[in-house]
């Protein structure tokens, strides 16, 4: 969004999880959560987030919003259920079935996931993926002097999206997932009320 105070590949997403909040969505959680930006554009649309992340120093250097909430913890812990519950690079962390049961079960009935993932690129399985290089190279370009974003851990990601798809389809039956660019996947699903 042009008034972030940075862009990457993951912020590039934003619009997108945000136009996912269902109507009736009062709580809302945000995995990952960095230095809160995707937690405090949710909470325009939810009475109350929760954004979560294992780095408590970059939570710490979070600006303080109403309605937000932000703590040091792994999602695979939380007993609660949120009526929305966004994931931006961070389920490739995690063992992937592990990662879809815990987060299929933090989405009340009648909410929404939605995902922002990487997978681990194959050269066979990903060929298609090669013509879309010069857009990913120009969409970088047009946002170089943006570009940034807080200092959290990072991870290569080491399933396919292969086995991310297979994964889905065991933990979150209807999961929509689309390759997209910047080297990431959207994974989309609403658990049944």
């Amino acid at each position: 969004m042009a008034t972030d105070p940075y862009w990457n590949h993951n912020t590039h997403y934003h619009p997108w999880l945000l136009d996912q909040v269902p109507a009736h969505a009062r709580t809302a959680l945000d995995i990952g959560c960095g230095d809160g930006l995707l937690a405090r554009k949710l909470a325009t649309r939810c009475d109350a987030v929760l954004g979560i992340d294992i780095d408590s120093e970059v939570i710490a250097n979070a600006p303080s919003t109403p309605h937000v909430h932000l703590d040091k913890a792994d999602f695979r812990d939380l007993d609660d259920t949120f009526d929305m519950v966004t994931a931006v690079a961070t389920l490739h962390h995690v063992p992937v079935r592990e990662g879809m049961a815990a987060v299929r079960d933090l989405v009340a009935p009648g909410g929404t996931l939605a995902v922002v993932g990487l997978w681990k690129m194959h050269p066979l399985n990903d060929i298609g993926y090669l013509p879309l290089l010069p857009v990913v190279w120009a969409t970088d370009r047009r946002h170089r002097r943006r570009a940034g974003g807080p200092n959290a851990t990072i991870r290569d990601p080491e399933e396919t999206l292969g086995e991310i798809r297979r994964a889905a389809e065991e933990f979150l039956p209807g999961a929509q997932i689309r390759r997209r660019l910047l080297w990431r996947y959207t994974l989309l699903w609403q658990r049944p009320r």
